[in-house]
């Protein structure tokens, strides 16, 4: 194989090439915003649900509608496919919202998880739909008064998350007798 200096200096300028382009994408989506959780509202005085709650029924439930007066409103509205073309580059939509949650790194900073199972407190799905100020962007659902996701509505995705947020039904893993219900006030 004959490899010349100019077949050699080519493959380097590519190495280079795709060596800044590397360099630029982290740039890109390194975390812009990423800030400590407040503004939360307590769950604490929810009963806590450690199992039965079903993704399906339970959590999608919420994502396509989570108003409770008898309209209809849902996560689905603006986080819907193309993902590239959703809110915030997440797709909620049935049969696809659990995939697009679990251990996946948020659009908006790459620091953050949207869904950490057992750990609610470091997810930010839970963040986002409890606190006025999330670890990025805005609390959820986005345009509506900060009640709007009533504390019920939050406990039941922090237990979802607490049980480890299973794509079935929750199965009651004992949590150790401790549970925070929520960010520190």
């Amino acid at each position: 194989m004959d490899v010349t200096p100019q077949r050699r200096l080519r493959g380097w300028s590519f190495a280079i090439v795709a060596a800044a382009s590397a360099v630029a994408a982290a740039s890109v989506s390194s975390p812009v915003n990423s800030v400590t959780p407040s503004g939360c509202t307590s769950i604490q005085d929810q009963p806590p649900i450690y199992s039965g709650i079903q993704y399906g029924a339970a959590i999608q439930g919420l994502l396509d509608n989570f108003l409770t007066n008898g309209g209809t409103a849902g996560c689905v509205d603006c986080h819907t496919h193309p993902a590239s073309s959703a809110s915030g580059h997440l797709d909620l939509t049935d049969g696809v919202s659990w995939a697009h949650l679990i251990n996946v790194r948020s659009y908006d900073d790459l620091s953050l998880i949207y869904v950490v199972p057992n750990h609610p407190e470091q997810s930010l799905l839970f963040q986002k739909i409890n606190c006025d100020t999330p670890g990025v962007g805005a609390r959820m659902p986005y345009m509506f008064s900060p009640g709007t996701l009533g504390p019920d509505q939050q406990a039941l995705i922090y237990d979802w998350i607490a049980e480890g947020a299973p794509v079935g039904i929750t199965d009651g893993v004992f949590r150790n007798g401790f549970d925070i219900r929520g960010f520190n006030q």
